[in-house]
C-alpha cells in the first residue's frame, strides 16, 4: 500500500514545488535572462527587436552583449554593429528605421 502510494505523494509534491516557483517567474527547467537590444540582434530575432524597440529600448546605445552570441568574450555593441556581425540586413533595417545611426 505504501509503495502505490509513494508515486503520487512524489508526484503531488513536484506540482506544489512547480507552482511555488511560478508565483517568482521561475522555471526549473531553465533559467530566461532577458535580452537587450544588441543580443536579439545579434541573435537574429526579429520579433524580439521589434519588442524591446516598441519598449522603448535606444537603437544607438552600447549594450554588453554575453560571451557566446558574437564572440567568445564579453563585448559592447550597438545594436546596429551586432547585427551586422551577424550578417543580418533585415535587423539593420528594423533598427535604422526605428532611428538608429548606422556608424
Amino acid at each position: 500500500m505504501i509503495i502505490t502510494t509513494l508515486p503520487i505523494a512524489a508526484l503531488a509534491v513536484g506540482r506544489v514545488a512547480f507552482l511555488i516557483l511560478a508565483l517568482w517567474d521561475l522555471n526549473p527547467f531553465w533559467l530566461s535572462e532577458p535580452l537587450n537590444l544588441a543580443e536579439a540582434a545579434a541573435l537574429r530575432d526579429a520579433g524580439e527587436v521589434s519588442r524591446l524597440l516598441a519598449d522603448g529600448s535606444d537603437p544607438n546605445a552600447t549594450y554588453q552583449i554575453r560571451p557566446g552570441f558574437i564572440h567568445h568574450d564579453e563585448s559592447r555593441m550597438t545594436p546596429v554593429e551586432a547585427a551586422r556581425a551577424s550578417r543580418d540586413d533585415e535587423i539593420v533595417q528594423i533598427l535604422v528605421d526605428a532611428g538608429a545611426q548606422p556608424r
